[in-house]
């Protein structure tokens, strides 16, 4: 093995590290250039997606920093805003910046900028921490040097830079666990601990996968080392230091959100923890891998593998795992006790241990088979975690950094030195194909232009200039087709022109959207935002909330007319347009024009003209009176899966238009919208049209309820069969069918409102 004779005449231990601190950091340029080219030297030029998710980020933090003041964002959700720490908004950076904005220069056209470079530059923090990691894990200083740039770059979180900047920090782990072997070693607390206090409350604000992942990992890591130790109460000191640091930071956090979170109804349990969890064929073989890749030539199945399970650790880590795994099963055959390279050091025993209980959180039930019910009724907060696979992090590095102490070992007892070498040399040559196969192709179309900066500003002022737009008689602004935040309550279409026009219209002029593409929202704010786009017969309770009676200034994207649904289409028709481009239109809506519709002056004249038909079905499900119901006093529990609720056999001796509607109840906790399956079948009982109606697709809302609605041929002495299929039981309530053209009426005599067309509209007035 070569020697560092040369080195240790000419510098002192300390010197040799940071000698070997310039080199890794050398290396890690060299290797990550290719990847993000003029990233590096020009970060305010470029964007990495002119849409979705990373659109979004760049939007609110940017907004944020201009426009905002304080806590709260007001990009979104006009006009209550939103808790900036509980968006994607990257609330700690977003913050920080508004105040360099406001006290120091001003930075709001470089935002883009600062966002592309603290995800960048920090790679080098990242590849810092885990050379000194693997220094202090007895890594020789080659290897350290060598393989820290590997593990960073192969890193989960270096996909997330292409779009999910709140989440792209890799330096977080490997910090926490650097601390811990210094806790470990150290036993007791020091001045730098306030440091790592400071950046673990900093990036848990910032975003709380983040902060999970840190601080969840030493709370576990402290646990072990308590149990590792015999539970003995004189040994409390060091276990008490790393649980009480996880523990401290999430505390002050979780505190803030509960004293100061304005919002009571954030979606929880959140539906994806047990959709998108860990799994170990993302963690060895995701797709694009090359174990994946191999096993595919060889036509050997493998599952589907969801994207927030790519955990991928690399070819190098499996083949260096499962030669220690074997060299362990074969100890027993040895006369000696040869084994030596795969043995683990105490403290890296229990940083495995702790990483892999997260990854057991992070696989849930796809691994742990606990019944869901059973875990949404215990697990109560921790649910809020969507991407629950993202807290399998930990794990990626604890098997990456065993895979190269391993690794490390041969090394050391490979002679002579030049073939130790060449050996490493050859490892890191198969380590950096795989980020070229597998990280290198995520950056390949992630070069495009900043619009987000002074000249596209000027751009949208020039539109509004033209048309002679003053944006002054208007309040906010409201995108058009239906763009909210996803979730199992609520799904939107995004059409890409909106998307990217609202949110340019939004930074030059300062307007806040109504719509809220926000995650995290409270469901009644989401459903007050999609009530907006609801049925003309709908009152829109949102406009209490507004402030003024200012008009509210409309965006359509060019291509989207044709896909508006009835109540986004009634704006538009109600509106008057005052700009148009090849790529959006700009209508003028007033708030005035909303208020007692013409369709509901139309429906209030059938009511007292007392001559509309009842409709051909209608199931009010008021046998049992229930705590919630849409109108009269009862409605329909559905189980989860499918229920058959009902079936209609057609009086009518023709073929006949039929209208379908009905409502299911919407809730932050238990209940959620299903689907509607309706199968359509003719005189024999022969299936003709098969029909599947997602409720969360839905615009119209009234109170907490959302309508699911469609047309269908009813043939002559056909029959349709009606049932519901939900993931959650579902509280269902006035489903009616009747004839295309007709506007059936029910009223209760004693109800502030009736059924018109299934819309509950208020009497009188």
């Amino acid at each position: 093995m070569v020697t560092s004779t040369r080195l240790k005449q000419y510098f002192s231990p300390k010197g040799q590290q940071w000698l070997g601190v310039l080199a890794t950091v050398l290396v890690l340029f060299l290797l990550a250039k290719p990847i993000f080219k003029d990233y590096f030297t020009r970060p305010n030029s470029m964007m990495y997606s002119f849409g979705g998710d990373a659109l979004m980020l760049y939007y609110n933090t940017a907004y944020h920093t201009r426009y905002d003041e304080g806590s709260t964002l007001r990009s979104m959700n006009y006009p209550d805003g939103e808790y900036i720490y509980l968006t994607d908004a990257q609330g700690s950076l977003s913050n920080v910046l508004q105040w360099i904005n406001r006290h120091v220069t001003d930075i709001s056209g470089l935002t883009v900028g600062f966002v592309n470079g603290v995800n960048l530059y920090l790679l080098f923090a990242a590849v810092i921490f885990m050379f000194f990691l693997l220094r202090a894990l007895k890594a020789h200083m080659f290897t350290a040097i060598l393989f820290a740039p590997m593990i960073v770059l192969l890193a989960p979180q270096i996909r997330r830079m292409g779009g999910h900047f709140g989440l792209a920090y890799p330096f977080l782990i490997p910090l926490a666990m650097l601390w811990f072997l210094r806790k470990y070693r150290v036993g007791r607390l020091e001045k730098r601990d306030a440091l790592m206090l400071g950046v673990s409350v900093f990036f848990t604000f910032n975003n709380p996968y983040t902060g999970f992942n840190i601080n969840f990992f030493l709370v576990l890591a402290g646990l072990l080392l308590f149990a590792a130790e015999g539970f003995k109460i004189k040994n409390w000191k060091r276990p008490a230091i790393i649980s009480g640091m996880g523990f401290l930071a999430l505390g002050i956090v979780f505190l803030n959100f509960k004293l100061f979170d304005p919002v009571h109804d954030r979606l929880n349990p959140q539906w994806g923890f047990f959709d998108y969890h860990a799994t170990f064929e993302g963690l060895f073989h995701p797709p694009n891998s090359i174990l994946h890749d191999w096993l595919k030539r060889n036509k050997i199945m493998m599952p589907e593998i969801e994207f927030e399970a790519m955990l991928n650790v690399g070819i190098v880590t499996v083949l260096a795992l499962t030669t220690m795994l074997l060299m362990t099963l074969a100890s027993p055959f040895f006369k000696k006790n040869k084994p030596v390279l795969q043995r683990i050091a105490p403290e890296h025993r229990i940083l495995l241990g702790a990483a892999f209980l997260l990854f057991l959180l992070a696989a849930n039930t796809s691994l742990i088979k606990v019944p869901q019910a059973w875990l949404e009724e215990h697990m109560g907060w921790m649910l809020m975690f969507k991407a629950s696979g993202r807290l399998g992090w930990a794990f990626y590095f604890a098997l990456t950094i065993t895979a190269v102490i391993f690794v490390d070992k041969l090394f050391r007892v490979t002679s002579p030195w030049f073939m130790a070498a060449l050996f490493s040399l050859l490892v890191a040559g198969i380590w950096n194909a795989e980020i070229n196969q597998y990280i290198r192709p995520v950056f390949n179309d992630k070069f495009n232009g900043n619009c987000f900066n002074r000249e596209g500003d000027a751009e949208m002022q020039d539109v509004l200039r033209q048309n002679k737009v003053e944006i002054s008689e208007y309040q906010a602004l409201l995108c058009l087709p239906k763009m909210m935040a996803w979730s199992d309550k609520v799904l939107s279409h995004i059409n890409f022109r909106t998307q990217i026009y609202s949110t340019r219209m939004s930074l030059a002029t300062g307007l806040p959207m109504v719509n809220s593409m926000l995650s995290r929202i409270g469901l009644n704010h989401t459903l007050e935002r999609v009530q907006m786009l609801s049925n003309p017969l709908v009152e829109r309770m949102l406009l209490q909330k507004f402030p003024n009676q200012k008009d509210i200034l409309i965006l359509v994207g060019s291509d989207a007319l044709p896909e508006l649904k009835d109540g986004e289409q009634f704006l538009v028709d109600i509106s008057q347009r005052v700009a148009q481009t090849k790529d959006y239109s700009l209508y003028r809506l007033r708030l005035a024009d909303l208020h007692n519709t013409a369709a509901m002056q139309r429906a209030k004249a059938a009511l007292q003209a007392g001559d509309a038909p009842a409709p051909s079905l209608h199931l009010g499900f008021d046998e049992a009176p229930s705590e919630q119901a849409f109108y009269g006093q009862g409605s329909r529990r559905t189980k989860a899966k499918e229920e058959f609720v009902c079936d209609f056999n057609t009086p009518f001796d023709r073929d006949t238009q039929m209208v379908f509607s009905a409502w299911t109840y919407v809730d932050s906790g238990l209940y959620g919208p299903g689907f509607w399956l309706l199968s359509i079948r003719d005189q024999s009982g022969t299936e003709v049209e098969n029909i599947k109606l997602e409720t969360r697709r839905s615009n119209d809302v009234q109170d907490s309820w959302l309508r699911s609605g469609t047309r269908f041929k009813l043939p002559k002495g056909g029959q349709v069969k009606i049932s519901s299929f939900g993931y959650k039981p579902m509280l269902v309530d006035e489903l009616m069918l009747w004839p295309a053209g007709v506007s059936p009426i029910v009223n209760d005599p004693n109800a502030p409102s009736f059924l018109f067309e299934n819309f509950k509209v208020k009497k009188g007035g």
